[in-house]
């Protein structure tokens, strides 16, 4: 008969307990990595919401709908995760990602093939927030910027251009515009400025550039505040289209904020100082998240009568996976998921992170034969330039 000793007894004890602690640990990490899942799925859920529900009714989504991109990365991390460790879990976010698809195709699209040339009347478009002309080099004077900004768009050649953010001071506005209608060698504009001014030598407005008649036109206010659109019904041949030139309603950030932003990552930051910069930062998000949704809404409506074929292009201030952009591309196509040839398109060159917030929409009279981005250093956005074909 073997005999057993203490020393191997204590030792089988010992082994024992390290098992089950160890045993534990696991099923608590596992447990910790389930809630955090559940939050993402919960997030990622949150922000899919938000181009759905206006602001106005319930505002919190919107600010998971300008975090998307950050939410799906954490959530394909956690799709990953389970994929190498315990692969029954994969479902919970791999679900909420599908649940999503309209949002992540804004982002990713799916493109079959790229569009053939066609013999059918076709237009080129450019839209192009100008940032007041100035352009973003400090030693850019303001006569220089705007012939940059003008020469740039005369070599483009485009039949329609939509400039946000027009802005002049010095010499009569109609003669600013006349001169660089010319520049541009659109004959045809208008342009409502933001702001009504008394003087006749200032212009600060949202403005169109037509090879083509403009028939019609107007704009669009919300009470007292700034124009955020224009449209113009323009002639082409035998067919009359409408354009609508969009600029929603701005986050308005001052260098405060952007200083603000820059300490966030500070380690050394007041905090203090963050918890204030914290709250001016969400009050002015939410202010602009319901101005756009009512902005949107107001569109929407004078859209649903509109006897003609609708372009919309501008400045929406705002994300593809936002209650804004959601709703004016209901029953419309986007040039850049038809026709671009890269993911995200980001059209913002500013200080905060880079978001495609420039955009063409378009009815199912249209289609767009191509989208290019162009990265010139005019403005702290890029110009997005479309080719489109009338389907008659």
């Amino acid at each position: 008969m073997k005999r057993i000793s203490c020393s191997d007894l204590q030792v089988n004890v010992d082994i024992t307990g390290i098992m089950t602690k160890t045993g534990k640990n696991r099923r608590w990490v596992k447990i910790s990595l389930l809630i955090l899942n559940c939050f993402a799925v919960v997030a990622l859920l949150s922000s899919c919401a938000a181009a759905y529900i206006s602001p106005v009714s319930f505002w919190p989504f919107a600010f998971f709908g300008i975090a998307y991109p950050v939410i799906l990365i954490i959530n394909l991390l956690f799709v990953l995760l389970w994929l190498v460790l315990w692969n029954k879990y994969i479902y919970f976010s791999l679900i909420a990602i599908l649940l999503g698809f309209g949002n992540l195709t804004t982002m990713f699209p799916i493109r079959t093939g790229s569009p053939k040339t066609h013999t059918r009347q076709m237009i080129k478009v450019v839209t192009f927030n100008v940032d007041r002309l100035y352009g973003n080099q400090p030693d850019n004077s303001l006569t220089e910027a705007r012939s940059q900004v003008a020469d740039f768009l005369a070599a483009e050649g485009a039949d329609l251009v939509c400039v946000q953010e027009f802005y002049a001071i010095g010499e009569e506005y109609m003669k600013t515009l006349h001169k660089f209608s010319r520049s541009i060698r659109l004959e045809y504009f208008f342009f409502k400025n933001y702001r009504d001014f008394w003087q006749k030598t200032k212009i600060n407005a949202i403005t169109t550039f037509s090879r083509y008649p403009i028939v019609n036109q107007g704009f669009f206010r919300l009470g007292e505040k700034s124009t955020f659109c224009i449209f113009t019904d323009i002639a082409v041949h035998l067919d009359t289209i409408r354009v609508y030139n969009l600029h929603l309603e701005s986050i308005r950030l001052g260098n405060d904020d952007y200083s603000f932003y820059s300490k966030l990552t500070d380690p050394g930051a007041d905090e203090k100082n963050l918890a204030k910069g914290s709250r001016k930062m969400i009050w002015k998000l939410k202010k602009a998240f319901v101005l756009r949704a009512m902005e949107v809404d107001m569109l929407e409506s004078h859209m649903k009568y509109c006897p003609y074929p609708v372009l919309i292009c501008g400045d929406f201030n705002d994300t593809p996976s936002s209650y804004a952009y959601h709703t004016l591309s209901r029953n419309r196509d986007d040039a850049f998921v038809k026709a671009g040839n890269d993911w995200i398109g980001s059209t913002y060159a500013g200080r905060f992170p880079a978001f495609r917030i420039d955009y063409m929409l378009y009815d199912d009279f249209f289609t767009a034969l191509s989208y290019r981005k162009r990265e010139v250093n005019l403005s702290d956005h890029y110009p997005v330039i479309s080719e489109f074909m009338f389907n008659h």
